[in-house]
């Protein structure tokens, strides 16, 4: 195969995830693709004899966060060592090589959010640690929904960030497939006998056309002036605080850290956490500062939509719209950013 470079079109024929899993499985690589775990629900996960390659899906049930930024992990063990001292143990950071096949455009862009927070006072080694053994490549997304809006938040159902490689489906069930960065270059050039340089002409598709939902420039000027407003209230009132939607969004990033012990032994463990339940900001004396479910649900918009583009510069959201099909109640946010947006075309 000739050189894998970055912006080179490649093609792969029917089975190409099979095959690609199986050559790079015994490389010694991990591989996680989509498979299907009941007849609605499609997961990354390792391609079994017993579960199938899922190639027609909206999107994962489980954002991709899950793998960087596990829903539960320990930091360290504990315990009672000699002469009644202490003994602690850090569990090794993860080795070996990763490759991820088949997560969306919008989150693999969830990542570059991620990569904000999880090296940015403080650079977390075991995040830090799955980034660089893991190589990701995004299926283009075919078929978005009415629950998507990545468009709205500046991404693409063919959008690139975060991605080492870009895989475009074909009819066939071969693919023709994009390569970004020097890992899914690397990846690429692993493949060979699989995947070969695309034809002279060969173009990829057009990405599907998402409609925007909302205005994102009129979003910002109404919640910088607008923390305390009756809207908020009137809002959110179906919202139950379940947290379904922050721990199914690829970019919501808070946790917990938590001992569990028995009398001589424990461990420390970080674990997801949500703006959106009652106990998040509950102080020990008592006091919460966010006492109402809608000043909960208030934190979640502004964070997503002010308080991390004021820090970061760039929006908390892609687009993927598992907040919308999810929520038991119907508490939809493009709803509420759609009533945002009508109310800041009136800012004063």
């Amino acid at each position: 195969m000739a050189t894998a470079a970055a912006n080179t079109l490649f093609q792969a024929p029917a089975g190409w995830v099979s095959a690609t899993a199986a050559k790079l499985r015994a490389a010694g690589l991990e591989v996680l693709a989509p498979v299907k775990r009941q007849s609605d629900v499609v997961d990354l996960a390792p391609l079994a004899a017993n579960n199938g390659l899922a190639t027609k899906y909206l999107n994962t049930l489980l954002p991709l966060k899950r793998l960087f930024f596990p829903e539960t992990e320990v930091l360290l063990h504990y315990g009672q060592g000699e002469s009644k001292g202490v003994a602690l143990n850090v569990p090794a950071a993860p080795e070996g090589e990763r490759a991820i096949l088949g997560c969306r455009p919008c989150d693999a862009a969830a990542l570059a959010a991620l990569d904000l927070v999880f090296k940015w006072d403080y650079d977390d080694v075991r995040y830090a640690r799955h980034r660089e053994r893991t190589t990701v490549v995004a299926f283009a997304c075919t078929q978005p929904n009415a629950a998507c809006f990545c468009t709205s938040v500046g991404g693409s159902p063919h959008g690139e960030a975060g991605s080492d490689a870009l895989a475009f489906l074909t009819a066939d069930g071969g693919a023709l497939i994009k390569p970004l960065t020097e890992k899914g270059a690397k990846l690429i050039e692993r493949l060979d006998g699989i995947v070969q340089p695309a034809p002279d002409g060969a173009a990829l598709p057009a990405p599907p056309a998402v409609a925007p939902k909302f205005d994102v420039e009129r979003v910002k000027p109404w919640l910088d002036a607008h923390f305390e407003d009756p809207f908020w209230t009137e809002a959110t009132l179906a919202c139950l605080g379940c947290g379904a939607c922050s721990y199914l969004c690829p970019t919501c990033h808070c946790f917990d850290i938590v001992d569990e012990a028995t009398w001589n032994r424990g461990e420390r463990r970080r674990n997801w956490d949500c703006c959106s339940f009652s106990l998040f900001t509950l102080h020990a004396s008592g006091h919460n500062p966010r006492p109402t479910q809608a000043a909960r649900y208030r934190q979640r918009v502004m964070h997503k939509f002010k308080y991390f583009p004021d820090r970061f510069g760039r929006l908390a959201c892609v687009g993927c719209g598992r907040c919308v099909r999810t929520c038991g109640a119907g508490q939809s946010l493009l709803n509420v950013l759609g009533a945002i947006e009508a109310k800041g075309s009136g800012i004063p």
